[in-house]
């Protein structure tokens, strides 16, 4: 169980109202930092819901991403965040303020998985690494379960997003982020998979929908690492 002090669903709840006010600042001041140090860009943010539950699935290469996605999608985003940033009462408020909520890498964290679930029925949106952890290079690794369960289990869209050019400036063990160009592209929403008359999905929906959402971050990705003048995953590469 996780402990008093990291429960998903109590923080959760806190970061509604916390975030609000201190997010609106945090995300301009982010937003002109980004554009003028990275020379970011950004497409397709209007796929975006304006209001709603919707799934934001970015492509993962940096830490720079979800400040990156936070900044660009004009929107107060949800987070989940493992459990090891929360400590301290600094960092601990600084993680709520901001929208994160924690989660326990290490197991199936169902107290986080029911704090995202809230999130979403209360029309918010979230933030989920269908990939999971950092990853390096040009292919898109296969997508963890979590996205297209919560899709279905909330019936709300997933929005994928491409992220280039953040492992040149801030790759896994980079320390410092350097002044390298960023684009951000948003893709267009994908319905929820399907479930039946009882709200349940079959495992089979489940991995069709992943497939898909892979199929699509892998198309994008590719086309952002070309504007970038960047490589794109060859198939014929070893993996």
């Amino acid at each position: 169980m996780n402990p008093p002090e990291l429960r998903p669903e109590e923080l959760e709840v806190k970061g509604r109202a916390a975030g609000v006010v201190f997010h609106f600042f945090v995300q301009r001041l982010a937003r002109a930092v980004f554009g003028a140090y990275f020379r970011c860009y950004t497409r397709g943010r209007r796929n975006l819901p304006s209001k709603g539950g919707v799934i934001i699935a970015p492509t993962h290469r940096s830490n720079l991403d979800t400040p990156l996605v936070g900044a660009s999608a004009g929107r107060h985003l949800r987070y989940f965040a493992k459990s090891g940033l929360f400590r301290g009462p600094v960092a601990k408020w600084f993680m709520v303020a901001m929208g994160a909520f924690p989660v326990r890498r290490e197991m199936v964290d169902r107290s986080a998985l029911r704090a995202a679930l809230t999130v979403l029925e209360a029309g918010q949106p979230l933030v989920v690494f269908p990939e999971g952890e950092r990853k390096s290079g040009t292919r898109i690794h296969p997508l963890l379960d979590g996205v297209a369960w919560l899709a279905a289990k909330s019936q709300v869209p997933v929005v994928p997003v491409a992220i280039g050019g953040t492992e040149r400036a801030m790759g896994i063990g980079v320390r410092m982020p350097r002044p390298r160009t960023v684009r951000i592209v948003w893709g267009e929403p994908l319905a929820p998979p399907a479930v039946d008359d009882r709200g349940r999905q079959s495992r089979e929906s489940l991995i069709q929908y992943s497939a898909e959402l892979h199929k699509i971050l892998q198309r994008m990705f590719d086309e952002v690492q070309q504007e970038l003048g960047l490589p794109g995953w060859d198939p014929g590469d070893p993996e």
